[in-house]
């Protein structure tokens, strides 16, 4: 389990986004990061914060079939990823 009570709004969902995809190797969306960041911030933070992450491409996403519906899934965007690992191993050892 990781600890993301330390990290930003931002942090979180990128963690969340990283071990997601890369370690439990499924996939993000946004109301999966919604049931899953639930009492930490709201539904509007998170898309709040899922624009700035794409803004500053840290994220990447792409449409796919989901749960019967159309939605857009998460990545970290691959010049991010050396960063959003290293953060994710520091709060998985914690």
């Amino acid at each position: 389990m990781v600890d993301r009570s330390i990290l930003s709004n931002d942090l979180k969902i990128c963690v969340s986004i990283y071990e997601h995809d890369k370690v439990l190797g499924d996939k993000t969306w946004l109301s999966k990061l919604v049931r899953e960041l639930e009492g930490e911030m709201s539904r509007m933070t998170i898309s709040k914060t899922l624009d700035k992450l794409f803004d500053l491409g840290i994220i990447d996403g792409h449409w796919e079939r989901t749960e019967g519906k159309w939605t857009r899934v998460f990545q970290i965007a691959g010049e991010s990823e050396d960063f959003v690992r290293g953060i994710y191993e520091k709060v998985s050892k914690a």
